[in-house]
Formats: C-alpha cells, sequence, structure tokens
C-alpha cells in the first residue's frame, strides 16, 4: 500500500470513533465571536491528518472501548498541538504552514495569539470533563515539557551546543512527549494496568522520536507544499539537528572545524553558508545515519508494541509507526 492507503487503512478502523471525536472537536469550538468563528472556519478547513487523536483513540481501542473520556482526551490534546502551532507561526514569523497561509499572516500576530490561547483555554475544559485527574495531569506535565523543550533547544543554539544526547533531549521534550502523552491518555481513559500503561507510553515516545528525526531529514532537501519549509530551514535557525551532528563528530578534523566557525558566528547565516552545511552533511553520511538511527527506533517500537494482544487497533498502531518512518511529508 503506499502511504495515502496505509493512512485512511488506520482511519477506518476507529471510523466511527473518528466522527465522534470531530463532532466533538467542531462542537467545543463554537463562539458567538464573528471574528473567532472566521479564523475558527479557515482553521477547520486546512486542519491536519489529526495522528495524535487517532493514536489516543487506538491506544483506549487497544486495551479496551473508547469512551466519552477518551474522546475529551484526543480533543484536549489535537486543541493543545494546534494552540502551540499557532504560537509557533507568531514565533517564528512564519507567513505559511501546509501551503496555505498562517493566521498571523491573513490577520495578526495579535490575533494569532489570541486564538492559540482560545485554544488552550478549550483544551483546559476538554481536560476536565474527562473526569480524570490523571489525564488532566498528564496533559499539563506535556504542556510543561514541551515549554522546556523549546526554551533548551533556544539555549542549545545561543551557546553552540553539538551533542547528540543534547539532541535527544530536545526532540524528548518538543515532540516525543506529545506523542507519548497521546497513548498514555487513551490508555488512562480506559483504566489501563499499569504495565500496559507504561508500556503504551514508551510506544508514543519512541513514535515521536521517529516523526521528529523523518521531519529533520526533510531539512536537508527541496520543500514541497506538505512539508513547506525550504532547504536548511533549520540550519538557518541554528537548529543543528541529527544529520548534521553526525557530520561534524566524524568528519576530518580541519572540514569540522571549518564547519564549526560558520555554525558559531555571531551574525545570521547565508543562504550560501546553508547550503554548504547542507551538503557537508550530506557528504559525511549524516542522512544515512539519522535513516538508520529512526530504523532502529522504529524497531524497538514495534517490538514493544507486539508484547500486547493481537488486535485491529495493535495493527493500525504498527502501519502508524511505519507510516511515521516512511513519510515524505
Amino acid at each position: 500500500m503506499d502511504k495515502t492507503q496505509v493512512y485512511n487503512s488506520v482511519r477506518n478502523c476507529i471510523s466511527e470513533e473518528l466522527n465522534d471525536f470531530e463532532h466533538m472537536f467542531e462542537g467545543v469550538l463554537r463562539t458567538r465571536v464573528p471574528l473567532a468563528d472566521s479564523v475558527i472556519h479557515y482553521f477547520l478547513e486546512r486542519s491536519g491528518k489529526q495522528l495524535r487523536p487517532i493514536m489516543t483513540l487506538l491506544a483506549a481501542k487497544m486495551l479496551g472501548n473508547v469512551n466519552e473520556a477518551t474522546t475529551y482526551g484526543a480533543v484536549a490534546l489535537e486543541l493543545l498541538h494546534n494552540a502551540t502551532l499557532m504560537h509557533d507561526d507568531v514565533i517564528d514569523q512564519s507567513p505559511t504552514r501546509r501551503g496555505s497561509d498562517t493566521i498571523n499572516k491573513i490577520w495578526d500576530n495579535k490575533v494569532a495569539v489570541l486564538m492559540g490561547d482560545f485554544f488552550l483555554s478549550k483544551c483546559l475544559y476538554c481536560s476536565n470533563s474527562t473526569g480524570s485527574l490523571q489525564i488532566s495531569r498528564v496533559l499539563s506535565d506535556m504542556v510543561t515539557m514541551l515549554v522546556e523543550g523549546e526554551l533548551e533547544q533556544i539555549s542549545n543554539v545561543r551557546t553552540h551546543l553539538l551533542s547528540e544526547d543534547a539532541y535527544f533531549s530536545v526532540i524528548r521534550g518538543k515532540t516525543a512527549s506529545l506523542f507519548a502523552a497521546c497513548m498514555k491518555i487513551g490508555a488512562l481513559s480506559v483504566e489501563a494496568s499499569e504495565s500496559d500503561k507504561e508500556r503504551l507510553t514508551k510506544v508514543g515516545e519512541l513514535m515521536g522520536m521517529v516523526f521528529q528525526i523523518r521531519d529533520d531529514i526533510f531539512d536537508y532537501y527541496p520543500s514541497t507544499k506538505e512539508v513547506g519549509k525550504p532547504t536548511g530551514h533549520d540550519i538557518m535557525e541554528g537548529k543543528i539537528t541529527l544529520p548534521l551532528l553526525y557530520a561534524l563528530q566524524h568528519a576530518p578534523a580541519d572540514e569540522t572545524a571549518r564547519m564549526k566557525a560558520i555554525i558559531e558566528q555571531p551574525q545570521e547565516l547565508t543562504g550560501s553558508q546553508v547550503a554548504l552545511l547542507v551538503e557537508f552533511a550530506k557528504s559525511i553520511g549524516g542522512i544515512e545515519y539519522a535513516q538508520a538511527k529512526m530504523k532502529n527506533i522504529t524497531y524497538e517500537a514495534k517490538k514493544l508494541l507486539s508484547t500486547f494482544p493481537e488486535s485491529d487497533a495493535r495493527e493500525a498502531v504498527m502501519c502508524l509507526i511505519d507510516y511515521f518512518s516512511d513519510r515524505n511529508y
């Protein structure tokens, strides 16, 4: 199957549950403010693939029956995820996302920030509506980890901290924590055992790491409409990801010193410097290393997932792991 077929097969496993999710998601976002309605309508027409709520629903279905707490938890996660995207677009001054103009581009930064806050407020409402203090705690802990992950990345950029350990610490905080929370909330919503909850949470974390490494590899190739960022965008912002980290650690000393001098210069990198760093990472084998690392984590996630009883939901999560590692957007 191609990637679209894989994604559709995953959705088909929870088609009824997704319908309930989408109905609740749209209902939660209803407002009497015309400006907010306009932004929300624009947002809903361009919403993403809902990967995080899909993970939550599948986790619950693996271990029990999807219920109202599951759906409220899935909605809370999607609201939180999209709130962070709105705020990120303001911080990064991004004019586009997924090939469409961002809210801050069409309206302005003030509207984008306030709409992000609105989504966060609705996330809190859904968190309370789960009726589970444990789920609410997972959501609040996750917000802390997301913010700390972003701040850690900024700190690494400013101090030129170039280590693989620092890289994985960042992606665990800013990406993997959210994927782990999806699986954990799904498990909590059906009152799964402590062992099942812990193992499924770890599966989610590993899936998040696979997702982020794949995303980082995109930075070394020409942009597509779906990816929506130019080649070397992360490097331009001072984010040194796995392919370039590997190259810096394995290239000849004189070449490494020359590349580090470019990275550590105080002024903003030029386009030609970014292109030089991209080609350097490729020539030393950084892409192949990142792909191998991603493959190992994919294997670890599938091995852990296989400890659960066989079911359609488990098979759908297996497919989702492959989808994350093989996706081209």
